[in-house]
């Protein structure tokens, strides 16, 4: 297991809301990539796998598609 703490901020579209990515834990080969998000209205913390997120449009790092 690897527990990952990103160094640039990632923001996130869930359904739970809007929120930043915190943690990403990778168990290995035989399962999804877990990513902790700090969901921004209400402060909770959540998990996801990379099929429940949509990153964010950020011009400052180039991504400039729709959001949900």
């Amino acid at each position: 297991m690897i527990i990952y703490e990103p160094t640039n901020r990632l923001e996130v579209n869930t359904n739970k809301g809007k929120g930043v990515i915190w943690l990403v834990t990778d168990y290995g080969h035989e399962t999804d990539t877990i990513y902790t998000v700090i969901i921004d209205d209400t402060g909770e913390l959540w998990q996801f796998t990379h099929k429940d997120l949509k990153i964010r449009s950020n011009i400052t790092f180039g991504r400039h598609g729709k959001t949900i």
